[in-house]
């Protein structure tokens, strides 16, 4: 199953959209950060998974559902 995550640098804290494939990271093993130009391995560095269809992240996702109830 696929996935989309952010990944955060670790220099500088920048977010950048990643896409996990069965527990690796598709199209690049390694990204460079635009803002700083740190090269990191997103996997090491993932701070929130994102819905496929939506930009709502999965915690913010639970967080709305659980308001309504």
């Amino acid at each position: 199953m696929v996935y989309r995550a952010r990944a955060s640098c670790p220099t500088c804290n920048l977010a950048d959209e990643v896409w996990l494939d069965k527990g690796t990271v598709c199209f690049t093993p390694l990204t460079t950060c635009d803002r700083c130009g740190t090269m990191y391995d997103p996997l090491d560095f993932i701070s929130q998974f994102i819905e496929l269809r939506t930009n709502a992240t999965i915690s913010s996702k639970f967080v709305q559902s659980q308001r309504r109830t």
